[in-house]
């Protein structure tokens, strides 16, 4: 793999400090050689895996100055098809955190620039390469499941109380949306990703409770995908300091499964477990089995899975497989939050359309 000269941009970031980790733990195939930040209020050297760089207050003038090979984007969703633009028309591959624009129609025309480009870029939503969600996809591909039925998903987190409600993951001109948007984005893209069939159908109820606060902290979805399984997702900000309530459920005409990806506080170490049970007589003599993945302690956002995700992107960018994930597969996502927010708006069923418009 060709080591890399990695332009960072977007310091002012809660996922800035665990991308560098990440990064700092790829030094033999990727090095952090400058940084960007455009708000002149924040000081990059707060940022302690950083290290010594040169650090410039736009993306236009890093590019002028430095020669990169990619660039890493935790920008305000607002921000990011421009500095996605920027970066492809200088050549330089792009890594970008979800959901990479506030709606479909600002990502649209990053799409067909893109597909003109020689240029990779990847949207950040790493945990398809978490073991277990590896394993459920396989399970789901083996047809352990046969037909799926319902999911249920949950992403609940700590309240708002303990965040820091002025940085522009809240402001609603800047990211658009809420949790919805930052945090239960993750499970709808996974859920997405296990199924292998688009979500169709959306029913969403959203409410904004936390004086100040202008986005959504509690959401509650209905789902249908294009198979016809039926399901929901609730996240919302209800929990003590750091604590977290996570679930993916899938049931199946044949069997079902349980996970809590996240655990009690967020981190990878310890264990997570994958509880299965078989409903088809397949596994008559033990139909209740779990997988137990132990995590090998690594640095960075996702650990050592993590890292895999973002090395996965690093073989795209050398023309070896196909990014993890594509900004194809980020308009999918997309297309599923303006479906829940027009939902929320009109109080009905929203159709999503496979061109990326809602009905």
């Amino acid at each position: 793999m060709t080591e890399r000269a990695i332009g960072y941009v977007g310091l002012d970031h809660h996922h800035a400090e665990p991308y560098l980790q990440t990064l700092d733990a790829l030094q033999a195939k990727a090095t952090v050689t400058c940084a960007c930040e455009p708000n002149p209020a924040f000081d990059p050297s707060t940022v302690a895996s950083l290290g010594d760089v040169p650090v410039y207050d736009s993306l236009e003038t890093l590019l002028a100055a430095e020669s990169v090979d990619t660039i890493f984007l935790t920008l305000p969703n607002r921000d990011t098809p421009n500095a996605i633009e920027r970066a492809l028309d200088s050549g330089v591959d792009v890594y970008t955190e979800k959901p990479a624009a506030r709606q479909v129609a600002d990502l649209e025309p990053v799409l067909e620039r893109a597909a003109s480009a020689d240029e990779t870029v990847c949207v950040s939503y790493p945990w398809q390469s978490h073991p277990i969600a590896r394993d459920l996809r396989g399970l789901v591909e083996d047809r352990f499941f046969g037909d799926v039925r319902a999911f249920e998903a949950r992403y609940v987190a700590s309240q708002l109380s303990f965040r820091d409600t002025d940085h522009f993951i809240f402001d609603p001109d800047a990211s658009r949306g809420g949790i919805l948007q930052w945090l239960g984005i993750h499970w709808l893209q996974l859920i997405d990703y296990l199924l292998e069939e688009p979500i169709v159908r959306v029913n969403a109820n959203m409410a904004s409770g936390t004086e100040g606060v202008a986005v959504e902290d509690v959401a509650t979805l209905q789902l249908e995908t294009a198979g016809g399984a039926i399901g929901t997702l609730h996240c919302g900000y209800h929990l003590g300091e750091g604590v977290y309530d996570t679930r993916i459920d899938l049931y199946g005409s044949d069997g079902r499964s349980s996970w809590d990806p996240m655990g009690r506080e967020f981190g990878f170490e310890g264990e997570t477990t994958l509880e299965l049970d078989d409903v088809s007589g397949e596994w008559a003599s033990t139909p209740h089995r779990t997988i137990t993945h132990e995590y090998d302690p690594a640095p960075g956002y996702g650990g050592s899975w993590g890292k895999d995700f973002v090395e996965e992107f690093f073989e795209a960018c050398d023309g070896k497989r196909n990014p993890p994930v594509t900004l194809e597969d980020a308009v999918a996502v997309l297309r599923i939050l303006d479906a829940a927010y027009e939902s929320t708006e009109t109080g009905e069923w929203i159709d999503v359309d496979t061109d990326g418009s809602v009905t």
